[in-house]
């Protein structure tokens, strides 16, 4: 008989990632296929985090410094903010996991919007505590309705924006309205991993003002535009006493020499973010048009994805995909069948993908 886990696991699912280039290949026999699953960068790393990658490859033996001062002082300058108001994690992952450990206790309760990404849920139910769904489907919240869902006993309110996997976002009007009517005792943990893929004009800037709020927490990631998904980094934002405390429950060497390395580089390489960013909005504009003409719904997003009604038949047009070398994400597990969600890729791979749509439609 085996050591007992702790209750609270029973109430956990395994996590659901996107299929692999080698599942799909292994799967169908097939040479190679394209992912647009996961919201990865299909233009790769930023080149100066390739370089600063290699460059330390004769100091791997050493351990590195736990409180990374040259990313957090590049992030710092970046946002105008003070080093103190700053929190790494392996991963952005490990940032909502760590607002878990310092904050949430058996009984408290989380309201999250959702569809919405996974993580918020099995950390608040990890720690004890209850998740509550604000359910918007794919619209957004009505924000006095969203802060009427909060009370006193609300320790944390999950928001994304631009949210995954619908693609809608928030003005910074509304943050700041929720901000206003929420309870000062609630931490409002806005989720911006697709932040730089944001174009809309009112789309928030409230790094500076983490003072103002100090129940707000900005959420941001390396993995999606920085295209360092695989070196595993994220960050947070928050008010100087939050900070603290996070900072006390993190282990102290898990952000790697290579992580580190890669991502002060990759934060002086604006020609790549911009670049990607350009190559992205016509990606999105291109996945668009191209869905629309085929009669199906395509949901309007700030984010590097568009999320497509296909209707019932969509697992049927997810297999004949995955056949034939191309990967997206299904979205049932987020509480959206009919739904699936494409990564915009490279021009030629946002082609494939829609000329096997167009086959499939022809049957």
């Amino acid at each position: 008989m085996s050591i007992a886990p702790r209750p609270e696991l029973s109430n956990l699912e395994d996590y659901v990632p996107g299929k692999s280039i080698d599942e799909i290949c292994e799967k169908y026999g097939l040479k190679s296929a394209v992912k647009l699953a996961s919201n990865e960068n299909p233009w790769g790393p930023s080149p100066k985090a390739k370089e600063a990658y290699l460059s330390i490859v004769e100091t791997l033996h050493l351990y590195p410094r736990g409180n990374a001062p040259k990313l957090i002082d590049a992030l710092a300058t970046k946002y105008k903010v003070k080093v103190e108001n700053l929190i790494l994690g392996n991963g952005s992952d490990e940032v909502i996991d760590l607002i878990g450990k310092a904050f949430l206790r058996p009984g408290d309760v989380c309201v999250g919007v959702v569809p919405t990404f996974s993580v918020y849920e099995f950390t608040t139910l990890e720690a004890g505590a209850e998740f509550r769904r604000f359910d918007v489907g794919t619209g957004k919240a009505d924000i006095k309705k969203l802060a009427a869902a909060v009370d006193e006993k609300t320790r944390v309110l999950f928001l994304c924006s631009p949210n995954n996997p619908t693609g809608v976002y928030y003005t910074e009007a509304e943050i700041l309205e929720l901000l206003s009517l929420i309870p000062k005792t609630t931490l409002l943990f806005l989720d911006e991993a697709y932040a730089e893929f944001a174009v809309a004009e009112d789309y928030p800037k409230l790094a500076t003002r983490l003072d103002e709020f100090p129940n707000l927490f900005l959420n941001r990631t390396f993995s999606k535009i920085y295209g360092l998904a695989g070196l595993r980094l994220g960050y947070g934002m928050g008010n100087a006493e939050m900070i603290k405390n996070m900072w006390k429950v993190k282990p102290p060497f898990d952000v790697n020499l290579a992580a580190q390395a890669g991502a002060v580089a990759a934060l002086s390489d604006t020609e790549f973010v911009e670049s990607t960013r350009k190559h992205n909005r016509e990606g999105i504009e291109v996945l668009t048009k191209g869905m629309s003409e085929l009669g199906f719904d395509v949901l309007p997003t700030q984010g590097n994805f568009v999320c497509i009604k296909i209707g019932e038949k969509f697992q049927e047009l997810l297999g004949f995909l995955e056949s034939r070398g191309m990967i997206v994400r299904g979205l049932k597990s987020f509480g959206l069948p009919g739904y699936i969600r494409v990564t915009a890729g490279k021009p030629e791979e946002n082609a494939f993908f829609l000329d096997l749509v167009r086959e499939w439609v022809k049957g």
